[in-house]
């Protein structure tokens, strides 16, 4: 099947800045386009796919290790099982993640970027080269068709395309990806204003996601505010004008958490608040909401009142970048 003994790929995970929830096909289906500014973040799941000893069994580790599978219908991990079925490898390898961050319902696309690095990497194992493009296509039809988990897509273009990028969806599903005309001295400003803090908790987004959906019709002004607030963050990016990019964050948050219970709590809004009025310009918990990490738009010369501000409050800081590179394979043996 292929001459390859090990194979390891790296994919980033997902920084949304606003728009986010256009991207659900019961949105952009029925009321599209969707549209969402988001970038790669320079942390990431690593996946390795290695020969296994036994020929005729398969091996998965992630945060369980399955062992001595004897069929590709005996795996649990969802992705995994259904992108060996895709590429139709039936056994004898070894599947194996590792993940930079707390990655489990934090908000920032790890299980799509799970989905991502495992095609590539199984692609790559077989000898196949593909574009992102298809990693993306292959990943959303993985988790939202076969696996009917509730979600969008923006997850899946931003790790397998990387970079800062404006993401729309046509009502067909038609998804465009504008790279978005930053700059490297720009990026590097851009850089230097992000902060990222975990809360410390994690949740189930499909949970999350469900209940947007169900209350979707009651909040069509909301989410058509929200793809326009992405229009104009993309153009505010491409000026540099963070200011503005705080003001359009902000605003897209305070709409976001009308979406449904359980999208923010009095503990995210307290520190929301708190780092607001320590000088952050905006900012949102990122992803479908509840737990997980808040992404804030921050001056330089405001950060260390930001970080004083928040840590009485418990919320530990991640060091966080935005990156050029999306999914990548780091490693051919």
């Amino acid at each position: 099947m292929n001459g390859k003994a090990a194979v390891v790929s790296r994919t980033p995970f997902r920084l949304t800045f606003t728009g986010g929830g256009t991207d659900l096909p019961e949105y952009y289906r029925g009321h599209g386009p969707g549209a969402c500014v988001a970038g790669a973040m320079d942390k990431g799941i690593y996946v390795m796919v290695v020969e296994n000893f036994n020929a005729d069994e398969i091996r998965v580790s992630y945060r369980v290790t399955e062992d001595a599978r004897r069929n590709v219908d005996d795996i649990a991990h969802g992705a995994i099982r259904e992108a060996m079925r895709l590429l139709r490898i039936p056994s004898g390898i070894q599947v194996i993640t590792a993940t930079q961050m707390p990655s489990r319902g934090t908000g920032i696309g790890s299980s799509s970027s799970c989905a991502v690095g495992v095609l590539h990497a199984l692609h790559t194992w077989k000898g196949e080269r593909v574009g992102p493009r298809q990693l993306a296509a292959e990943a959303v039809r993985i988790e939202r068709q076969i696996l009917g988990e509730a979600g969008g897509i923006q997850d899946q273009y931003c790790a397998a395309y990387g970079g800062l990028n404006l993401i729309q969806v046509s009502r067909d599903g038609e998804v465009s990806v504008h790279s978005l005309n930053v700059d490297h001295d720009a990026l590097e400003r851009l850089n230097r204003h992000l902060m990222l803090f975990f809360t410390g908790g994690e949740r189930r987004s499909a949970d999350l996601h469900a209940q947007q959906v169900e209350q979707l019709d009651d909040h069509l002004p909301d989410y058509d505010r929200m793809r326009d607030l992405a229009l104009g963050t993309a153009k505010a990016l491409e000026r540099m004008d963070l200011e503005e990019v705080g003001a359009l964050m902000h605003e897209n948050w305070t709409l976001k958490k009308r979406l449904a219970s359980g999208i923010s709590n009095s503990g995210v809004d307290r520190a929301y608040e708190t780092a607001r009025a320590a000088g952050a310009l905006g900012g949102k918990l990122l992803g479908a909401g509840g737990e997980g990490f808040l992404f804030f738009l921050v001056p330089p010369e405001r950060q260390d009142a930001v970080r004083r501000a928040l840590t009485p409050l418990g919320l530990g800081e991640k060091s966080v970048r935005l990156e050029i590179t999306g999914s990548t394979i780091v490693h051919v043996e």
